[in-house]
């Protein structure tokens, strides 16, 4: 429980976010992306965007957190 706590949040969801963004740019283009009917290339776009919509505002929330932990 101790090591779990020794982790910085923010590290672990820059990570995150900074992970995303090559494979978002990779699945957009590499992938096919139809408007028309859902593929492959859609549900992958998809999930890294609500992963990293997910991610910004949890990391927001772990810097705030940490500054007020540390006053």
């Amino acid at each position: 429980m101790v090591a779990a706590r020794l982790r910085d949040p923010r590290l672990l969801l820059s990570g995150i976010v900074l992970a995303s963004i090559p494979l978002g740019l990779f699945a957009g283009r590499s992938l096919e992306l139809a408007t028309d009917r859902l593929t492959i290339g859609g549900v992958v776009v998809g999930l890294l965007l609500v992963v990293v919509a997910l991610a910004v505002p949890a990391l927001l929330l772990a810097g705030w957190q940490a500054e007020d932990e540390s006053r």
